[in-house]
């Protein structure tokens, strides 16, 4: 009995197709001819806290705005415990929940003196921020599963499935960031603080935004 070989129908043996792959899987790195240009700029160092907020002025700013929502929580007699009102419901009743949470929030009159709500809707309203955290949590883990998994990465080499999915668990926080946007460009601002919402729908004569 003799051995016969058996040859790859174009030539090739399996490890040459291998070896192939393992070349077109290589990373290529390509280096410009074009010298980079170097600029530089003067600047007084001197009035470096004009332009900029040191770590302590931004720790500070954070600590107020804590404060500040802690204040309009009392204000409204929202207890910190809140946060874990849509624990317990399904996905759906919860979705209802959140999305009526949301509605509340730009409803809100925030006429309160000196304080305004806006920018700080997810530490007034804890349930908010819980679910902006969860959000948060699932963006994190797509992309980390994708940068940890090599396998998962060989299945998308360019991130395409990466960007559908990070675009929809974020889909969410670009929903509520519009919403915001067109609910708060509806307010009508008197001297100071105050003024309340534009009642569109019960307005004829004013029908325009004006920003």
């Amino acid at each position: 009995m003799f051995a016969h070989a058996h040859h790859h129908p174009f030539g090739h043996g399996h490890k040459q197709v291998a070896r192939n792959k393992q070349r077109i899987n290589k990373k290529r790195v390509h280096f410009t001819d074009i010298a980079a240009k170097r600029h530089q700029y003067e600047f007084d160092w001197e009035l470096e806290s004009e332009y900029w907020c040191s770590r302590a002025e931004l720790k500070h700013l954070k600590e107020e705005r804590f404060d500040d929502a802690d204040v309009l929580r009392k204000e409204r007699g929202i207890r910190t415990s809140s946060r874990n009102d849509a624990d317990d419901l399904t996905v759906s009743k919860r979705d209802l929940f959140i999305g009526d949470k949301i509605t509340n929030v730009l409803d809100d009159i925030d006429d309160s003196h000196e304080i305004s709500v806006r920018g700080i809707e997810h530490f007034v309203f804890p349930v908010l921020q819980k679910e902006m955290v969860r959000r948060k949590k699932e963006v994190k883990k797509a992309v980390l599963d994708y940068s940890r998994n090599p396998m998962v990465r060989k299945r998308d080499p360019q991130g395409i499935k990466l960007a559908a999915d990070s675009a929809k668990h974020s889909q969410w926080a670009r929903d509520v960031a519009k919403e915001r946007g067109i609910k708060y460009c509806q307010m009508k601002r008197g001297g100071g603080r105050g003024g309340g919402l534009l009642m569109v729908a019960k307005t004829k004569n004013d029908r325009h935004l004006h920003l």
